[in-house]
């Protein structure tokens, strides 16, 4: 979900809604207070009529900050402070001040003579209240507090404080809600999140929620999602002279053109991470290999009923090339029915169920096109937990085939098992798709190329992923 694209913040859109009437966002400066009291202001200005109160930042600078807030947030509507007016001895005077620039501003909507527009009820955004309050005795603070608080009921309107100061034990009693903005620092990446610290009426299941900003607004990161939609045809991204496309343009752009012409791809996945997420980032790359004539072998885990794997490729690509340029690798469940798939049967022993292995990727090259091969390691790994070290020698094994070759191997492990050690540091490109606060994310650890939130993007009739960049 992203308010990049109108798409409500449906927590805070319902808070308002069960009429609620202040909120306090604090955080350090840089953190995105600025930005999310803005989009929030955007989401609700059918209803209200958004009011900014700063200190020295015209309109014109306002709307070269932020040109998306011009169509809800007139001119007229940034009311300025100046500094020489926030450094006045007289605390009394600013409080007095600030109260008749409000007042003298908002428009009392139960005047029936006046137009709708203008009746529409005030959502004020104060951005100067740690300059304004920053001289005040407590008593004063308090006062000046609850005075601003009840021109919100005064007008059935809603009021916003923003504040780099993280200390605010009165206001934050006073007010209906608390939100505090935050900067996480990890693996040289910056992720910035959004802590709710109280929402009056709600039921909060999330208290924290990852977001980035894109061309000046708040982009909301969501839990991972399924594909849902009418499947239509896959149509091919056509290979360049050294690079296979990932069949997903985006994809392609993040990964420098392309995944190179004979390289070994690790993926580390994390165990609380749905399996889905390798559906939109493989199946592209499947079909696009698939609809060009190349081949894929792909080694399914155990749990996995092949024919079921089988129904996620075939609606997207025509039977005759999934025929002849896919092969899928598994223990079957019941009457196998398509020729595609390839049993490993009973054996126990690994070395006798990889020579089967060796004779698909034989037969799919007698050929001559590229083959993708994909391989969950960390299943072969637990399939066969007494030929660990038959599984590792073979892991090298094919990242020699695949290089000499110019094929393309993406190998899958994940944290716990002896195969991901090897898997890091035989593979040239290691991704990592981990969940944040119940949002799932992936990053390039070798190279160091790009780190983003990943969704499922059904626009094209097939599940690609949707990438957001966490900065």
């Amino acid at each position: 979900m992203s308010l990049e694209h109108d798409v409500e913040f449906p927590i805070i859109k319902h808070f308002l809604d069960i009429g609620n009437r202040s909120l306090l966002i604090m955080g350090e400066s840089g953190t995105g207070k600025k930005t999310l009291s803005l989009d929030l202001a955007k989401n609700v200005a059918k209803d209200y009529n958004i009011y900014f109160i700063t200190g020295n930042k015209k309109p014109e600078m306002m709307y070269t900050w932020y040109p998306w807030i011009k169509p809800f947030i007139p001119p007229e509507n940034i009311i300025e402070i100046s500094s020489n007016e926030l450094i006045s001895s007289d605390p009394n005077f600013l409080l007095a001040e600030m109260i008749n620039r409000i007042s003298s501003t908002v428009i009392t909507i139960d005047d029936p003579f006046v137009s709708e527009e203008k009746s529409k009820k005030p959502f004020i955004i104060i951005d100067i209240w740690d300059s304004l309050t920053g001289e005040f005795s407590p008593q004063l603070k308090m006062y000046a507090e609850k005075i601003v608080t009840s021109l919100a009921d005064k007008h059935n309107g809603f009021i916003v404080f923003l504040s780099d100061n993280e200390e605010h034990s009165s206001l934050e009693q006073l007010v209906d809600g608390v939100i505090q903005t935050t900067k996480l620092y990890t693996d040289n990446s910056m992720m910035r999140e959004i802590v709710i610290k109280k929402l009056m009426g709600m039921s909060i299941q999330t208290s924290k929620i990852p977001f980035s900003f894109k061309n000046g607004k708040l982009n909301i990161f969501s839990s991972f999602s399924h594909f849902k939609g009418e499947p239509k045809k896959f149509e091919p991204i056509i290979d360049s002279k050294d690079r296979f496309s990932t069949g997903n343009l985006n994809f392609d752009v993040k990964s420098g053109g392309g995944l190179k012409k004979g390289t070994v791809i690790g993926i580390e996945i994390d165990p609380d991470v749905d399996r889905y997420a390798f559906v939109p980032f493989l199946l592209p790359l499947v079909l696009n290999f698939i609809s060009q004539g190349h081949s894929s072998l792909i080694s399914l885990s155990s749990d996995q009923n092949a024919e079921s794997y089988l129904d996620h490729i075939s609606p997207h690509v025509d039977d005759q090339k999934l025929l002849e340029n896919l092969r899928l690798y598994c223990h079957t469940f019941g009457e196998v029915k398509s020729k595609i798939i390839v049993d490993r049967g009973e054996e126990q022993n690994f070395e006798s169920a990889h020579n089967l292995w060796l004779e698909s990727y034989i037969e799919l090259k007698q050929k001559q096109t590229p083959l993708l091969m994909l391989v969950d390691y960390s299943f072969i790994e637990l399939g066969y937990r007494d030929n660990l070290n038959s599984i590792l020698k073979a892991m090298i094994e094919n990242t020699r085939i695949i290089r000499h070759n110019k094929d393309l191997m993406i190998m899958t492990s994940r944290p716990g098992f002896q195969t991901l050690d090897v898997m890091k540091s035989a593979c040239d490109v290691h991704f990592k798709i981990f969940n944040h606060n119940g949002c799932t994310f992936i990053s390039t650890e070798k190279p160091k190329l790009f780190y983003s939130n990943i969704q499922t993007d059904s626009s094209l009739g097939y599940p690609q992923l949707r990438f957001t960049d966490i900065s």
